[in-house]
């Protein structure tokens, strides 16, 4: 390996600008990959203010909505009945405070609004649908 560097180069000062061209192609070496580092970590930035804009948009919109529904009557009506505030025809209804809880298949309860009535099989029909396939 030293034989072909002396061949190649055989002065001292051939082999210094040699060096020095390697330090020159380094050094720029690492500049660009410096300023590649950079463009990346920006464009990373980049990526996440726009999340962040997009987040601040809904939720910008979403309180929009809610000033919206907070300026209407009916939904202020409805405030105002919590509070007793209501027409004088209306009759405030509480629960006290130490009433029972409903039995989950009350009347009304979503346990009876969603659930599917079950399908009663017979032992015999059970058999078939083992022996036979169903």
């Amino acid at each position: 390996m030293k034989l072909r560097l002396e061949r190649a180069l055989p002065t001292t000062a051939a082999r210094m600008r040699a060096l020095v061209a390697a330090f020159l192609l380094f050094a720029f070496v690492a500049l660009i990959g410096r300023s590649l580092i950079g463009a990346l970590e920006v464009n990373a930035e980049i990526s996440r203010l726009r999340d962040e804009n997009a987040a601040l948009a809904a939720e910008a919109e979403a309180l929009t909505a809610e000033r919206i529904l907070l300026d209407d009557a009916a939904f202020l009506d409805l405030i105002a009945r919590g509070y007793s505030l209501g027409s004088s025809v209306e009759r405030p209804f509480v629960l006290a405070a130490d009433a029972t809880e409903l039995p989950a298949d009350a009347p009304g309860s979503a346990a009876r609004r969603l659930t599917v009535a079950e399908e009663v099989r017979s032992p015999l029909d059970a058999w078939i649908e083992v022996l036979f396939g169903g």
